[in-house]
């Protein structure tokens, strides 16, 4: 298991030499702290395992992604909504019950998404950098504006690194080709990281990546 250095109480990516989080307050102790899947609460209890398959539903009115564990026990949906200012997606547990929503900012000069937990608080930001000449390159901020994540994409082979700032691995998201609709399977490699955002991540990237910049308004792409 490949671990990045990470808040113990809150699980955001942390720099070293560090005596307090700069995200949550908590005093940290000397040396390296890694924090574990189990050190801080999930944002979405359901996602608290270590793969995900992400499936669109093509019978759907809307669009609307299934979301498995690697058993395929299905845990959640993600449904867009179909008519809102700009995209919308909100997850919604098997029984109906709203877990978070994905805003798309459509006044942003690049493809920027906003995730939100249950109770309408921002948890993170998504941003796409739109001056990229080989590949896709996001990255993820908190909510205080500090980036967590760094992620770069191979846009031909659907291949996604999702890496800390230190530039070591937290998960990797790869789109399956033998499927008849879009399929993509999700691997955490760092349990100290929120499953939620990087299925959040995932579900925008798929959005940008099939409606394309300028249909979703968010202004010019280089």
């Amino acid at each position: 298991m490949i671990r990045g250095q990470y808040c113990p109480s809150c699980g955001r990516a942390i720099a070293s030499g560090l005596g307090a989080c700069p995200s949550c307050g908590a005093i940290l102790g000397p040396g390296p702290v890694y924090g574990t899947q189990n050190s801080y609460p999930k944002i979405v209890p359901l996602f608290s395992g270590n793969g995900y398959i992400i499936e669109q539903k093509i019978l759907a009115l809307r669009d609307t992604f299934g979301i498995k564990d690697q058993s395929g026990n299905q845990l959640a949906y993600v449904k867009k909504q179909l008519v809102s200012f700009g995209p919308k997606f909100w997850y919604e547990s098997t029984d109906g019950q709203r877990l978070g929503e994905i805003h798309g900012k459509i006044l942003a000069l690049r493809p920027t998404f906003e995730i939100y937990d249950a109770q309408g608080q921002l948890q993170a930001q998504v941003k796409k950098k739109i001056m990229k000449l080989i590949g896709e390159e996001w990255w993820m901020e908190n909510a205080s504006g500090q980036e967590i994540a760094r992620i770069k994409g191979n846009v031909w082979e659907h291949d996604y690194r999702i890496q800390d700032p230190s530039g070591q691995m937290i998960a990797q998201i790869h789109k399956k080709w033998i499927s008849v609709r879009d399929s993509y399977c999700v691997e955490i490699l760092n349990p100290s990281f929120d499953p939620y955002l990087v299925l959040s991540y995932a579900i925008a990237m798929d959005n940008t990546e099939k409606k394309g910049d300028k249909k979703l308004g968010f202004g010019p792409h280089f």
